[in-house]
């Protein structure tokens, strides 16, 4: 990964990670006009996430080398600590009670990349959590002085792709930015989505060079797709 890439795609979002720990990292050749060629996006997992039962489990956000059946692999080193004040302010704005925190970077050899930050513990209401996430985002955006430009696409839509618990809120956005430091200032393009449910709230940027080429975003509902595919490989039950 460039450090262009890992640059950029941390500013992508910089605003829900101001709230959610460190930048999501993960943009260039993915995500800005590209001379690579359009390939197909593969489906992503669509059974459902495990349900909690009878025994009260619960769930807890994990990291795994790999994501959506193998197609997606996690990146080394690109995990950094928050500062304790940082998340602490970031599960109460969220209403997350003992919030814990994981990040990570997936890609492939196809120029796409999803990048992952997550809080997991007791969620008092996750459709509050995921509005909080982008309402906030916004404002947060709009002052951070690395950014020269940073616009959305359209307006937060939820969506309920298969394998989506009842009980989780999944929303996605397009958004398009230029650094403010770079000479030829490329329009870098990414999708957020962010989930909650009662455990974990998780948001993902997402950046493909086949719809960037072209100036596009990645279709929302493919976006949602894929989100929910790694909420699914990325929740461990746990008793409580």
């Amino acid at each position: 990964m460039t450090h262009r890439r890992a640059r950029a795609g941390a500013l992508a979002g910089t605003a829900l990670l101001t709230l959610a720990g460190p930048a999501l990292a993960g943009c260039d050749s993915a995500d800005r006009n590209s001379a690579t060629s359009p390939t197909a996006i593969p489906s992503a997992t669509t059974a459902a996430s495990p349900s909690p039962t009878a025994t009260a489990n619960h769930y807890r956000l994990t990291t795994p080398d790999t994501i959506l059946d193998g197609r997606y692999k996690k990146a080394p080193g690109e995990d950094k600590d928050v500062a304790a004040d940082q998340l602490s302010r970031a599960t109460l704005l969220l209403g997350v009670t003992n919030g814990q925190r994981v990040h990570a970077v997936y890609t492939t050899e196809l120029r796409k990349d999803m990048s992952f930050t997550g809080i997991w513990g007791r969620v008092e209401d996750p459709e509050r959590s995921v509005d909080m996430l982008f309402l906030t985002s916004a404002t947060a955006a709009r002052k951070d002085k690395r950014l020269s430009t940073f616009t959305w696409s359209g307006s937060p839509q939820r969506l309920t792709p298969d394998g989506l618990d009842k009980d989780t809120v999944l929303k996605c956005q397009g958004t398009r930015f230029t650094l403010a430091d770079t000479d030829d200032k490329p329009t870098h393009i990414r999708t957020l989505c962010a989930w909650a449910d009662h455990d974990t709230v998780g948001t993902v940027s997402l950046a493909d060079a086949s719809f960037a080429r072209y100036g596009r975003d990645i279709p929302l509902d493919r976006a949602a797709e894929l989100t929910a595919g790694l909420r699914h490989d990325a929740r461990t039950a746990v008793s409580r």
